[in-house]
C-alpha cells in the first residue's frame, strides 16, 4: 500500500514467507534448507519467527536464506515501490530504491534517506500533537509521524485544512466545538496508523456543529 511505512524486519518477514510458499515448502522444509546452507541452529520456529517479524535477521542470515531459496536480497524487498521502508528513526526508502541498491545499483539522494520527511514530522510538534498524544498515550513524536505518513502534513495543518471553510454565522464558541470534533476524527483516523494497520481513507462527514450553524436540520 503505497505511504505506509514498514520496518524492515517486517518487509523481510514478508519476503521470506511469500518465497518460501511460492517455493512449495513447509516450515520444516524452509529450515532443512537453512541448515544446509550453514544456518545449523535454525529450525521451523526460527523460520515462523523471521516470517512473521519476531526475529531480526543479520545480513550473513539474509544472504544465506537467498542461496537457500535460490533468490536474491532484492527479491526479498516486497512492496510497492514507493512504500517506504524504515531502515532507522530517522532514515526511510521507497522498496524500490532498496530493490535496486541490493542488486547493485548505485542510488542518488539528496541528504540521508528519510530525513527531510523527518524534520518534516519534528518541526509539525506542537500543541495539538502534544494533545493527541496524550489522549492516545503516545509519544508527540508518534503523532507526528503518524500524520505525515497518513496526510502529508501535520495533524494541526490538516486540522485547519478541514475548517478552512467554516459556516460565516458561526460563534466562537461553536467554532471551537467544532474544532475539538474535528481534532477527535483525526484522531480516531490516526489509531489504525500508530496501531500499523492498514487505513481506509474516506470523506469527514459534516460535524453537527457545522450543520446546526449553516441553518439545516441534522
Amino acid at each position: 500500500m503505497a505511504g505506509r511505512v514498514r520496518p524492515l524486519r517486517e518487509v523481510l518477514a514478508a519476503g521470506l514467507k511469500t518465497t518460501r510458499i511460492g517455493l512449495g515448502l513447509r516450515q520444516e522444509d524452509a529450515a532443512a534448507r537453512a541448515r544446509a546452507h550453514g544456518l545449523s541452529t535454525w529450525i521451523r520456529g526460527t523460520v515462523a519467527q523471521a516470517e512473521v517479524g519476531a526475529r531480526r535477521l543479520t545480513l550473513e542470515e539474509v544472504l544465506l536464506l537467498s542461496l537457500a531459496y535460490k533468490t536474491t536480497p532484492a527479491a526479498l524487498i516486497v512492496g510497492e515501490d514507493d512504500e517506504l521502508v524504515e531502515l532507522a528513526v530517522q532514515a526511510r526508502v521507497p522498496a524500490g530504491t532498496l530493490r535496486a541498491l541490493l542488486s547493485g545499483q548505485a542510488v542518488a539522494t539528496n541528504g540521508p534517506p528519510g530525513a527531510a520527511a523527518a524534520e518534516r514530522e519534528l518541526d509539525g510538534i506542537g500543541d495539538a500533537e502534544r494533545h493527541a498524544a496524550r489522549r492516545l498515550g503516545v509519544p508527540a513524536e508518534q503523532v507526528a509521524r503518524a500524520a505525515v505518513a497518513l496526510w502529508g502534513r501535520p495533524l494541526s495543518e490538516e486540522r485547519d485544512r478541514r475548517l478552512a471553510d467554516p459556516p460565516p454565522d458561526l460563534s466562537a464558541r461553536r467554532l471551537q466545538a467544532l474544532r475539538g470534533h474535528v481534532t477527535r476524527d483525526l484522531m480516531s483516523e490516526l489509531q489504525p496508523v500508530l496501531r500499523g494497520r492498514p487505513v481506509v481513507r474516506r470523506e469527514p462527514t459534516p460535524t453537527p456543529s457545522a450543520t446546526r450553524a449553516s441553518g439545516e436540520r441534522p
